[in-house]
């Protein structure tokens, strides 16, 4: 029975396809267990709570958000700075890829206006930075809501057509209230297949801000896939050199038969 040679040790080929199951096992199972484990949420400067008060606007131009991918569909918003878990030009931040309920209760600029006002679930995919909408999504850690008291800020796309659903005719900014819920909850479809590892099944707001399904949570998810790849390039080299370590046996056979 011929060997195979496997860097300091000799295995037969019965015993290369004996292995080859334990060892895909045990690599599936390290890419498994330890990606998965998502880092804390971002501190030092941040301040991200699950649910609350906030201000709701609208904006348009909505194709290239801070977190790097925009939903194919659905609706979507930016969040305050504060909150977003990111600077403007430093990447995406730990708020990306969360739902959010909206609720509007309140136009600002028309105390008397009772409603009707309207819910919506979004997905966060921008920032609201604080430089140049100071009003809106000023918060600091040091004063932590806007000039409106509200400690987070929900700027709503208008391109995906949450602005039109959330806002009643006439009213382009209220206050209200919102609750992170689960992306189950939400009705669009995302951008790009690795944007799912941004809100992992199961997610939902009392975990936050803990842990959870942020930017973090994605590109670990990104490193699985590639973990994933290789376990399967391992796979496919080692049988097809197991293959033609037999079909070169089985030809050393034939030839020492005639």
């Amino acid at each position: 029975m011929p060997h195979f040679h496997t860097g300091l040790v000799y295995l037969s080929y019965a015993n290369m396809l004996a292995i080859l199951p334990v060892l895909l096992l045990a690599l599936s199972s390290s890419v498994i267990s330890s990606p998965l484990d998502l880092e804390e949420r971002a501190t030092g400067g941040y301040i991200q709570n699950p649910s609350g008060t906030a201000s709701f606007t609208y904006y348009s131009g909505c194709g290239s958000p801070a977190c790097g991918i925009a939903a194919s569909s659905g609706y979507t918003a930016a969040i305050s700075q504060l909150a977003f878990g990111s600077t403007p030009g430093s990447g995406a931040g730990d708020a990306c890829g969360r739902c959010f309920s909206l609720t509007g209760q309140a136009d600002p600029y028309s105390p008397s206006y009772t409603g009707p006002f309207h819910s919506i679930v979004v997905k966060v995919t921008d920032m609201c930075p604080v430089s140049g909408n100071s009003v809106w999504c000023g918060q600091t850690v040091a004063n932590p809501e806007n000039q409106y008291q509200k400690p987070v800020h929900f700027d709503l796309c208008q391109d995906t057509g949450a602005s039109n659903v959330f806002f009643p005719s006439g009213h382009g900014a209220l206050t209200g209230t919102y609750t992170e819920v689960p992306c189950s909850q939400w009705s669009g479809h995302d951008g790009s297949p690795l944007w799912t590892g941004a809100c992992l099944s199961g997610e939902t707001a009392p975990i936050w801000p803990s842990t959870g399904c942020g930017n973090k949570g994605r590109f670990k998810w990104m490193w699985l896939i590639q973990q994933t790849n290789v376990i399967f390039s391992v796979a496919i080299v080692m049988m097809v050199q197991i293959s033609a370590g037999q079909d070169s046996f089985k030809q050393n056979e034939f030839n020492q038969e005639h």
